[in-house]
Order: structure tokens, then sequence, then C-alpha cells
């Protein structure tokens, strides 16, 4: 990592409630782990909301389809409890063939109006390649793309799905927002002392690894950062947008907006 560019502290101060956003179960795992049990200690309620079932996440022929889809559930709700995380959310959509299509933007977008989180994390739309071998999924991007869709214009605008309201979901604007798998990080999350839970999380994906030890070893290995003082530590770095009227905003405050 360049030492150039300065890299922002989190601000929480302000957060009570926090989103994520990932294509498969096991992705908040790897990208965002250890940042959910910082949030979960200081008390901020954290969701993931795991956009495709993960049927397509394992080459054994001997488990079949459902099996798969009940056993990757499982897998992510041990994940989430080690990390603190209150509730996952499955939104079931076929994995390998995610796309941002109006329906999942509603069912997003009425997920964001119910929780009302203040931050929301989710992938980075435009990352194509990670290094010289490695070809990023595109259920990955298209998890982007609709959590940013759902995100703006719809979540915060009483325009988009006026049903909703009758359903009690008010429009719902975040304030903050980090974007894993950007090439052009700000915020930094030294998440070193939640190495280990955050590894144990990950190989909560059993259906994953055939060889779990030897991917703690190499996780280890891979995300390690040796500091001038000798030492290594770990970080979660994310891409940080801050939008403005933070606060949530009542319903009266909205009305009145929305009959200017």
């Amino acid at each position: 990592m360049s030492n150039e560019k300065k890299m922002l502290s989190p601000d929480w101060e302000a957060v009570e409630r926090a989103l994520v956003i990932m294509a498969h179960p096991d992705d908040p795992d790897f990208s965002c782990a250890g940042t959910a049990m910082q949030m979960a200690r200081q008390g901020i309620e954290v969701t993931y909301m795991i956009l495709t079932n993960g049927d397509k996440g394992n080459h054994n022929p001997l488990i079949t389809r459902n099996q798969l889809i009940l056993m990757r559930k499982e897998e992510q709700r041990a994940a989430a409890e080690l990390s603190g995380v209150k509730d996952v959310i499955f939104m079931d959509e076929e994995d390998g063939f995610l796309r941002p299509i109006p329906e999942l933007r509603k069912r997003v977008t009425r997920e964001i109006r119910r929780i009302r989180p203040q931050l929301i994390i989710c992938p980075s739309p435009e990352r194509y390649f990670s290094g010289n071998g490695y070809i990023n999924h595109p259920d990955h991007r298209n998890a982007g793309l609709v959590a940013l869709e759902a995100i703006f214009p719809a979540a915060d605008n009483p325009m988009f799905y006026p049903d909703m309201a009758n359903e009690g979901y008010r429009p719902h604007k975040i304030a903050q927002l980090y974007v894993t798998g950007h090439d052009d990080v700000d915020v930094e999350i030294d998440v070193t002392a939640d190495m280990e839970t955050k590894i144990e999380a990950i190989l909560s994906h059993k259906s994953q690894f055939a060889e779990p030890e030897q991917m703690r070893t190499w996780l280890k290995e891979r995300w390690g950062e040796k500091q001038e003082d000798g030492t290594v530590r770990h970080f979660e770095r994310f891409r940080g947008l801050r939008f403005d009227r933070p606060r949530d905003r009542s319903a009266e405050e909205e009305k009145k907006e929305a009959t200017k």
C-alpha cells in the first residue's frame, strides 16, 4: 500500500445500523468481517444481505442444488454469529446470473427503508480483474450495481415505490457508503486483533474449502502487511462516500419535501 495517500479512520459516531450487501454467502466474511466485528462491539446493529442463493458454489456432483443452498445459508449464519452480526437476509437470486433488474432493486430498496441503516457496505461495480490471475465474478460487480441503484435514486425518493409508504417503509437516505474492492480506497480499518475470528468466520463456509488449514495459512500470509517496526498487521480498506442530510428525516419532513 502506498504511503503517499493519507488513509482516513472510520467515523461511526452517528451510525446505529449498518447494512452489508453482497452477492454470495462468504463474500461479507472475506471483505468486511473485521469491520463488522468492530461495529458490533460498539453497539452498531449490523445486518448482512446476501443477494444470491449460492447454488453454484461447489463442484461436488454428489451434493444437490437444494442441499447446497441450505448448506450455504447455515454456513453464512454461523459466520455472521461469530462476527456479532444481528441478522442475515437472503434474497435468493440464482447464483451466477445476478443482474440489477427492477424487481430486485425494489426488494433491496424495501429492506433499506425497513432497516434504515446509516452506513451501507457493498462491492465495487467497476472491478473486473484482481491482479494478474483473477477475473472478478460478475455477481460481485452486479451486487455493487444492485446496491448503488437501490441507494440512489430509489431509497430516498418518495416518488419511487409509493406503495411502500402504505407498508410503513418511508424513504431513507444513508449517511455513508463503503465500497469494497475499489482501486481508490481512502478508509482504512486495522482488523489485526480480529484476524483470527475473521478467518474462523471464513472457514465456517465448510462447503468452500477442501483444505481449511492450508487456507488459514494462505489467508494470513496473503493479507499480512509488514510494518516499519517489523510487526505484521491486517487491514480492511474501502472507498468511502459521505452524503448530505445524513440524519433520519421524520415523516412530516419527507411529506413537506415531496410537495415542493
